[in-house]
């Protein structure tokens, strides 16, 4: 015990909070039927009406993952953490509008030796509730230098075609006690004290409606009548 914590204190010792410059507000427009499996209940995989940061910062091009796994373990601090070293960060979507449909399926077992054998009756069938056609999405993305942006992304597990519309804001250092922001958990620099919604899902739980005990570090960024605090967070935090 005493070991794994002297290697995580040691690894968050490691991580480098750089300054944020640079702040964009991103619309995502989903043009066909968006899914993930955020949460499996019975014979239902439903997506929560969100996209959890990580896949974005994926879907946006600002890291890779390779093409062939010898095993299926994902390597999400080696890979984000390049872009902590940047100075870059994405934020969580929130939806902002669309609704979400539940579609059943029925499916077989492939494989690559097909065998007759006696029937049993009995489908692998079930539920997904995804994300409809013409959903808005919103996030925002800090970074200590400029960025550009792709105009459209593909997002979840059937990499689902989206249009990405981007406006730049102002920003500057702020201290604030509460965030109507979607958060991660693991990337916050300060842990929250309250929240109002959590999601419980992988690879990281999110919360919105933080609130702290006493202001912490973070920014305001603005356009027009848009206006948020980001807490400060680097991927991979805690």
């Amino acid at each position: 015990m005493a070991e794994a914590a002297q290697k995580r204190s040691r690894r968050l010792s490691e991580k480098k909070i750089i300054e944020k410059k640079y702040a964009y507000l991103l619309n995502i427009y989903t043009e066909d039927y968006v899914f993930f499996a955020s949460a499996e209940k019975g014979k239902v995989a439903e997506t929560f009406p969100l996209v959890h940061n990580y896949a974005l910062t994926y879907a946006l091009g600002f890291t890779t993952a390779p093409y062939y796994f010898k095993e299926q373990l994902p390597k999400y601090e080696e890979q984000l953490d390049l872009l902590n070293e940047k100075g870059i960060y994405v934020y969580p979507a929130w939806q902002q509008k669309g609704m979400r449909r539940l579609i059943q399926y029925n499916t077989t077992d492939e494989g690559y030796l097909s065998v007759r054998g006696q029937s049993m009756g009995i489908p692998n069938w079930g539920f997904i509730k995804a994300i409809g056609p013409g959903s808005l999405f919103t996030t925002i993305v800090l970074s200590s230098s400029p960025l550009e942006f792709p105009t459209y992304i593909r997002l979840g597990k059937w990499m689902s075609l989206c249009k990405v519309s981007v406006s730049e804001l102002s920003i500057q250092s702020a201290n604030r006690k509460a965030s109507d922001m979607l958060l991660n958990v693991n990337d916050l620099v300060s842990l929250p004290n309250y929240f109002i919604s959590f999601y419980n899902m992988l690879p990281s739980r999110l919360l919105k409606g933080a609130e702290w005990e006493k202001a912490i570090d973070g920014y305001v960024v603005e356009l027009d009548h848009f206006s948020y605090f980001c807490p400060e967070s680097c991927y991979f935090y805690h």
